[in-house]
């Protein structure tokens, strides 16, 4: 029997590991936490545990309902992807804890592949999105370069701000830009190209949603 609970509660574990993994992959932005991805994983094991405790007792779940109900959650969760990822934990910790194995591997396979290819294709953006690009420009920097860059991935730019903190020689310069191919792979290589030119410091990339790269 315990040889049983463990190899059950290892399952568990393994998918929970699967699905914290797509989300580290695939996950960007502000919300992006190391504490949150752990907890993926445990709420797996957690869920399979309850429903382990549960099996086909209505009164364990009654109690274990009502015991969960008086604990406070104060941690809110800012992205509606992190919310899916909770119920997409939940419901494979279910599975795996009525030892409905099948459908929990199964389950957690059909939707990391189906996650990773709506990732891939940019699945729900904007035709168009800006972005706010802030960099330091020292006193070394040549605009040529950077011009050349931005003409290269860049369809639309707007000079925002530009400002030199007191004290140094250095400026610093906010762009609105509009992306020729908004995708991970083109703003990369537009933020290496950038990072490369002398003089051009600190890059931040943030578009609408809040997500940051640099």
């Amino acid at each position: 029997m315990i040889v049983s609970y463990v190899v059950t509660m290892f399952v568990a574990f393994l998918l929970g590991m699967f699905i914290a993994t797509t989300y580290h992959f695939t996950k960007r932005g502000f919300s992006h936490s190391q504490a949150y991805i752990k907890n993926l994983v445990m709420l797996t094991v957690v869920t399979c545990v309850v429903m382990l405790v549960i099996r086909d007792n209505v009164a364990r779940a009654f109690t274990l309902v009502g015991a969960l109900s008086i604990i406070r959650f104060r941690t809110p969760l800012k992205d509606p992807l992190d919310i899916g990822f909770v119920f997409y934990a939940l419901a494979i910790g279910m599975a795996v804890g009525t030892r409905n194995f099948e459908i929990a591997i199964v389950a957690a396979i059909f939707i990391n592949i189906m996650f990773f290819f709506i990732y891939k294709i940019n699945f729900g953006s904007t035709q168009k999105v800006d972005y706010l690009l802030k960099m330091i420009k020292k006193q070394e920097a040549q605009d040529g370069p950077i011009e050349s860059i931005l003409k290269k991935y860049i369809a639309e730019t707007t000079l925002i701000n530009m400002v030199r903190p007191s004290g140094t020689p250095d400026m610093e310069v906010t762009y609105m830009v509009l992306f020729k191919k908004n995708t991970p792979e083109s703003r990369e290589s537009f933020l290496n190209e950038l990072r490369a030119v002398t003089g051009v410091e600190r890059l931040i990339l943030v578009n609408k949603s809040l997500d940051i790269e640099g």
